[in-house]
């Protein structure tokens, strides 16, 4: 039973509400807001400070024009929200300059990097199954949570993969954390920890990897800031972590309690980079990402003006039934798929060539080492969804046993 209706969430939308562990009801909250109105406001912005709330758009056309036009919508943040920022992040950057950072962050996610990673990332993700395959039972989640921080942490950032599990919880808590007091500890304590981290870093031997390159790199003929190399290693550390674990772990939960799906997709294995894409687009494990308005402009009959925030809402886009066909259906050889799970235009996801990396061999493994899987039957999956990222904490399984990899 709901605290409020889906009319009353959709006329003043809080991502945070208890509501919104119902994942079913946050989608037909998503409807009502988009058939209503392209942009709904709301009070409560869940991810911008400004006082005069924010305005959320909800359909895909309106969120991709959005995300294309950087000179209306940029990412800079409000004056508000700059306070609770750390660093001059490539994220909250425009070009010119958010094109120079992002040429000094691309060689670490290009096709051949990706191709000299796949091995290893396989490697990574059967020693996690390995934990659990010859019992017959385990928790998928640990899976979908671990291994994009062990691959990021060990092959792109050079730091101790004992590191991962404290990062990881201070990442959740800091998003998702229950009252803004906890959120804002858990990112202090992850910038602390990276402080310290990438401190030591400046008196090791050079590793070629992304820490160096952020120590050692320059844009406009200056090194950056210590505090914005720290800023945007935990925004690095954030994206690499979350939002990939959040899909895998919908993909999980999915395939656990749909036999015939998972069946197929091990029967037709060449179906799975689209399913990948469908995962990304129907789990919805990003729900906004802010834009500041920098001149007054006209979008769908409604009139923007400089200082407005604006919340993209990929979730909400990606369920549009005027771009997807039965989008609320998980549709696994869906043929056109041009969800905004990565976002679009000059923001578009820097990490998106990993992140597709991680999520299709973490599905293959399981698929592969442990076909039979599905929800136990005496355990509960454990979702967290009234929050900006949402996903699956605990998906426990039983299967046919199996042998360790090695």
């Amino acid at each position: 039973m709901t605290g409020k209706t889906r009319e009353e969430h959709a006329a003043n939308l809080d991502l945070r509400h208890q509501d919104f562990n119902d994942n079913d009801f946050l989608y037909d909250v998503y409807e009502v807001m988009r058939r209503d109105t392209p942009f709904s406001h709301t009070d409560t912005p869940f991810l911008s400070a400004t006082p005069g709330g924010a305005w959320v758009a909800n359909r895909y056309a309106e969120c991709y024009k959005i995300l294309q036009d950087w000179e209306h919508f940029s990412s800079n943040p409000t004056p508000e929200a700059s306070e609770q920022l750390v660093g001059d992040l490539v994220i909250t950057l425009d070009p010119p300059r958010q094109q120079q950072f992002r040429k000094v962050l691309n060689p670490y996610f290009s096709p051949a990097r990706m191709k000299a990673l796949t091995p290893r990332i396989r490697d990574e993700t059967d020693r996690l199954i390995d934990d659990f395959v010859d019992r017959g039972s385990g928790d998928l989640a640990q899976v979908a949570w671990r291994q994009p921080g062990i691959v990021f942490f060990k092959y792109l950032f050079g730091l101790p993969i004992e590191d991962v599990p404290l990062c990881t919880e201070l990442t959740d808590t800091a998003l998702n954390g229950d009252t803004e007091d906890a959120r804002m500890a858990a990112w202090g304590g992850l910038y602390q920890h990276l402080h310290e981290a990438i401190t030591a870093r400046t008196t090791q031997p050079s590793q070629d990897d992304m820490i160096d390159v952020l120590l050692n790199t320059e844009i406009d003929g200056e090194k950056l800031q210590f505090g914005d190399i720290v800023g945007n290693a935990m925004l690095l550390v954030q994206a690499g972590l979350e939002t990939t674990a959040s899909a895998m772990s919908f993909a999980f939960h999915y395939l656990a309690t749909h036999a015939d799906e998972r069946d197929r997709l091990i029967e037709n294995p060449e179906l799975l980079p689209r399913a990948i894409e469908e995962f990304l687009r129907y789990s919805g494990s990003i729900h906004g990402i802010p834009r500041t308005v920098t001149q007054h402009v006209e979008l769908s009959g409604h009139t923007f003006c400089p200082g407005d925030s604006v919340i993209v809402n990929y979730a909400s886009a990606n369920r549009d039934g005027k771009q997807f066909p039965d989008p609320d259906r998980c549709i696994l050889d869906r043929k056109s798929n041009r969800h905004l799970g990565f976002g679009a235009g000059v923001h578009r996801c820097l990490g998106s060539n990993l992140a597709r990396l991680e999520f299709q061999i973490g599905v293959e493994q399981v698929l592969s080492r442990m076909p039979d899987f599905h929800l136990a039957a005496d355990e509960d999956a454990v979702f967290h969804g009234n929050s900006v990222t949402r996903g699956f904490r605990c998906i426990p399984v039983t299967f046919t046993p199996g042998a360790r990899s090695a």
